[in-house]
Protein backbone atom coordinates (compact mmCIF):
# COMPACT_ATOMS: atom_id res chain seq x y z
CA UNK A 1 0.00 0.00 0.00
CA UNK A 2 1.30 3.19 -1.08
CA UNK A 3 1.74 6.55 1.54
CA UNK A 4 -1.45 8.39 0.06
CA UNK A 5 -3.62 4.87 -0.24
CA UNK A 6 -2.16 4.40 3.66
CA UNK A 7 -3.25 8.45 4.85
CA UNK A 8 -6.65 7.60 3.28
CA UNK A 9 -6.94 4.97 5.09
CA UNK A 10 -5.98 6.33 7.99
CA UNK A 11 -8.00 9.09 8.12
CA UNK A 12 -11.34 7.28 7.00
CA UNK A 13 -10.90 4.41 9.66
CA UNK A 14 -10.29 7.16 12.12
CA UNK A 15 -13.31 9.19 10.76
CA UNK A 16 -15.59 5.98 11.09
CA UNK A 17 -14.10 5.35 15.16
CA UNK A 18 -15.05 8.91 15.85
CA UNK A 19 -18.59 8.67 14.46
CA UNK A 20 -18.86 4.96 16.27
CA UNK A 21 -17.49 6.87 19.57
CA UNK A 22 -20.15 9.47 19.22
CA UNK A 23 -22.75 6.87 18.32
CA UNK A 24 -21.49 5.14 21.63
CA UNK A 25 -22.06 8.59 23.94
CA UNK A 26 -25.63 9.33 22.07
CA UNK A 27 -28.73 7.73 23.03
CA UNK A 28 -29.16 5.80 20.09
CA UNK A 29 -29.96 2.20 21.14
CA UNK A 30 -27.43 -0.06 19.10
CA UNK A 31 -26.63 -3.21 20.39
CA UNK A 32 -23.28 -4.03 21.67
CA UNK A 33 -22.14 -0.81 20.93
CA UNK A 34 -19.33 -0.23 23.48
CA UNK A 35 -17.45 -2.42 20.79
CA UNK A 36 -18.35 -1.19 17.48
CA UNK A 37 -15.44 1.52 17.36
CA UNK A 38 -12.45 -0.51 18.91
CA UNK A 39 -13.83 -3.20 16.19
CA UNK A 40 -13.78 -0.71 13.25
CA UNK A 41 -10.43 -0.05 14.46
CA UNK A 42 -9.64 -3.75 14.43
CA UNK A 43 -11.10 -4.64 10.51
CA UNK A 44 -8.96 -0.91 9.65
CA UNK A 45 -5.81 -2.26 11.17
CA UNK A 46 -5.47 -6.16 9.17
CA UNK A 47 -4.55 -3.33 5.87
CA UNK A 48 -2.79 -0.64 8.45
CA UNK A 49 -0.98 -1.99 11.37
CA UNK A 50 1.49 -5.14 12.67
CA UNK A 51 -0.02 -8.35 12.91
CA UNK A 52 0.15 -7.81 16.63
CA UNK A 53 -1.43 -4.85 16.63
CA UNK A 54 -4.56 -6.46 15.02
CA UNK A 55 -4.32 -9.18 17.51
CA UNK A 56 -4.82 -6.41 20.24
CA UNK A 57 -7.24 -4.78 18.82
CA UNK A 58 -9.60 -7.91 17.55
CA UNK A 59 -9.14 -8.86 21.91
CA UNK A 60 -9.87 -5.53 22.97
CA UNK A 61 -13.21 -5.28 20.68
CA UNK A 62 -14.07 -8.56 22.44
CA UNK A 63 -13.38 -7.26 25.73
CA UNK A 64 -15.60 -4.73 25.07
CA UNK A 65 -18.51 -7.21 23.40
CA UNK A 66 -18.34 -9.16 26.72
CA UNK A 67 -18.31 -6.09 28.99
CA UNK A 68 -21.48 -5.08 27.42
CA UNK A 69 -22.87 -8.33 28.03
CA UNK A 70 -21.51 -7.98 32.11
CA UNK A 71 -19.31 -11.08 32.05
CA UNK A 72 -16.28 -9.59 33.84
CA UNK A 73 -13.83 -12.83 33.55
CA UNK A 74 -14.12 -12.81 29.87
CA UNK A 75 -14.26 -9.21 29.48
CA UNK A 76 -10.75 -8.99 31.78
CA UNK A 77 -9.50 -12.23 30.15
CA UNK A 78 -9.59 -10.81 26.61
CA UNK A 79 -8.09 -7.24 27.60
CA UNK A 80 -5.54 -9.52 29.41
CA UNK A 81 -4.48 -11.36 25.83
CA UNK A 82 -4.57 -7.79 24.75
CA UNK A 83 -2.19 -6.26 26.60
CA UNK A 84 0.08 -9.58 25.60
CA UNK A 85 0.24 -8.72 22.40
CA UNK A 86 0.88 -4.85 22.88
CA UNK A 87 3.86 -6.24 24.74
CA UNK A 88 5.37 -8.36 22.26
CA UNK A 89 4.96 -5.82 19.74
CA UNK A 90 6.40 -3.46 21.90
CA UNK A 91 9.10 -5.92 22.57
CA UNK A 92 10.03 -6.40 19.60
CA UNK A 93 9.70 -2.99 17.99
CA UNK A 94 12.28 -1.64 20.79
CA UNK A 95 15.23 -4.37 19.81
CA UNK A 96 14.56 -3.47 15.84
CA UNK A 97 14.09 0.14 15.82
CA UNK A 98 15.03 2.12 18.57
CA UNK A 99 18.29 2.72 18.48
CA UNK A 100 20.64 2.29 21.04
CA UNK A 101 24.73 2.36 21.33
CA UNK A 102 24.44 0.20 24.61
CA UNK A 103 25.27 2.53 27.17
CA UNK A 104 22.88 4.55 28.38
CA UNK A 105 23.40 8.26 29.27
CA UNK A 106 22.61 9.76 32.33
CA UNK A 107 19.49 11.56 31.21
CA UNK A 108 18.54 8.48 29.35
CA UNK A 109 18.88 6.45 32.62
CA UNK A 110 17.24 9.09 34.77
CA UNK A 111 14.51 8.71 32.04
CA UNK A 112 14.26 4.81 32.49
CA UNK A 113 14.56 4.98 36.13
CA UNK A 114 11.24 7.62 36.67
CA UNK A 115 9.51 5.09 34.14
CA UNK A 116 10.36 2.11 36.31
CA UNK A 117 9.17 3.98 39.51
CA UNK A 118 6.04 5.44 38.22
CA UNK A 119 4.71 1.67 36.83
CA UNK A 120 5.78 0.47 40.36
CA UNK A 121 4.20 2.76 42.01
CA UNK A 122 0.87 2.45 39.70
CA UNK A 123 1.53 -1.42 40.23
CA UNK A 124 1.61 -0.74 44.22
CA UNK A 125 -1.53 1.30 44.34
CA UNK A 126 -3.23 -1.60 42.48
CA UNK A 127 -1.92 -4.41 44.32
CA UNK A 128 -2.49 -2.61 47.64
CA UNK A 129 -6.55 -0.63 46.46
CA UNK A 130 -7.96 -2.64 44.39
CA UNK A 131 -6.84 -6.27 44.17
CA UNK A 132 -7.72 -7.01 48.05
CA UNK A 133 -11.30 -5.73 47.25
CA UNK A 134 -11.71 -7.89 44.72
CA UNK A 135 -13.96 -11.21 45.71
CA UNK A 136 -11.55 -13.79 46.21
CA UNK A 137 -10.54 -16.54 44.29
CA UNK A 138 -10.27 -16.58 40.61
CA UNK A 139 -11.28 -12.94 40.01
CA UNK A 140 -8.70 -11.94 42.54
CA UNK A 141 -6.24 -13.90 40.78
CA UNK A 142 -7.30 -12.21 37.48
CA UNK A 143 -7.23 -8.92 38.74
CA UNK A 144 -3.80 -9.30 39.94
CA UNK A 145 -2.40 -10.82 36.96
CA UNK A 146 -4.17 -7.96 34.63
CA UNK A 147 -2.65 -5.26 36.77
CA UNK A 148 0.77 -6.82 35.94
CA UNK A 149 0.28 -7.30 32.18
CA UNK A 150 -0.94 -3.61 31.69
CA UNK A 151 1.71 -2.02 33.87
CA UNK A 152 4.28 -3.94 32.19
CA UNK A 153 2.56 -2.89 28.82
CA UNK A 154 3.29 0.11 30.02
CA UNK A 155 6.52 -0.13 30.80
CA UNK A 156 7.38 -1.00 27.25
CA UNK A 157 5.33 1.58 25.55
CA UNK A 158 7.33 4.51 27.56
CA UNK A 159 10.40 2.72 26.35
CA UNK A 160 9.53 3.67 22.75
CA UNK A 161 10.32 7.03 22.29
CA UNK A 162 6.86 7.91 20.89
CA UNK A 163 4.90 10.51 22.45
CA UNK A 164 1.55 8.85 20.86
CA UNK A 165 2.51 5.26 22.34
CA UNK A 166 3.69 6.60 25.50
CA UNK A 167 0.20 8.74 25.69
CA UNK A 168 -1.65 6.17 24.67
CA UNK A 169 -0.09 3.72 27.28
CA UNK A 170 -1.00 6.42 29.98
CA UNK A 171 -4.71 6.89 28.93
CA UNK A 172 -5.64 3.29 28.78
CA UNK A 173 -3.87 2.78 32.61
CA UNK A 174 -6.10 5.13 33.89
CA UNK A 175 -9.02 4.18 31.81
CA UNK A 176 -8.57 0.82 33.57
CA UNK A 177 -7.50 2.14 37.26
CA UNK A 178 -10.97 4.32 37.18
CA UNK A 179 -13.03 1.26 36.14
CA UNK A 180 -11.34 -1.55 38.59
CA UNK A 181 -11.68 1.22 41.37
CA UNK A 182 -15.33 1.30 40.35
CA UNK A 183 -16.08 -2.14 40.49
CA UNK A 184 -14.22 -3.10 43.38
CA UNK A 185 -13.49 -0.28 45.59
CA UNK A 186 -16.56 2.69 45.39
CA UNK A 187 -18.52 4.87 43.22
CA UNK A 188 -17.06 7.48 40.82
CA UNK A 189 -18.30 10.36 39.81
CA UNK A 190 -19.38 9.81 35.76
CA UNK A 191 -17.37 6.96 35.87
CA UNK A 192 -18.73 6.28 32.38
CA UNK A 193 -16.99 9.22 30.81
CA UNK A 194 -14.25 9.10 32.56
CA UNK A 195 -13.18 5.43 31.63
CA UNK A 196 -14.36 5.27 28.16
CA UNK A 197 -12.78 8.85 26.66
CA UNK A 198 -9.52 8.06 27.99
CA UNK A 199 -10.25 4.01 26.36
CA UNK A 200 -11.18 5.06 22.99
CA UNK A 201 -8.28 7.72 22.95
CA UNK A 202 -5.88 5.33 24.29
CA UNK A 203 -6.74 2.79 21.42
CA UNK A 204 -6.86 5.09 18.70
CA UNK A 205 -3.56 6.53 19.26
CA UNK A 206 -1.88 3.21 19.42
CA UNK A 207 -3.53 2.24 16.42
CA UNK A 208 -2.28 5.38 13.96
CA UNK A 209 1.15 4.74 15.87
CA UNK A 210 1.29 1.54 14.89
CA UNK A 211 -0.08 2.26 11.14
CA UNK A 212 1.53 2.24 8.01
CA UNK A 213 0.66 6.23 7.95
CA UNK A 214 3.20 7.73 9.15
CA UNK A 215 3.73 11.99 10.61
CA UNK A 216 6.33 13.46 8.62
CA UNK A 217 7.79 14.82 11.98
CA UNK A 218 6.77 11.89 14.79
CA UNK A 219 6.80 13.73 18.10
CA UNK A 220 9.24 11.65 20.41
CA UNK A 221 9.82 11.96 24.17
CA UNK A 222 13.72 12.10 24.06
CA UNK A 223 16.74 10.09 22.55
CA UNK A 224 19.05 7.64 24.20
Amino acid sequence: MGEKSSKISAISSSLIFLTLCICYFSPIDIQHKIALPVGALAIASLILCPWQITLALIFSAAGDFFGSTDQLLPQMGCFAVSHIWFIVYFALRYHRKVEHDGKLTDRAKGYVAMVLFCSAAILTAALTLIVPKAPAGVLRIGVLLYACLICTMLVLALLQRSSLFALGAVLFVFSDFILAWALFVGEVPNSSYLIMIPYYGAQWLLFIRSSRFKLKHPIRLMRF
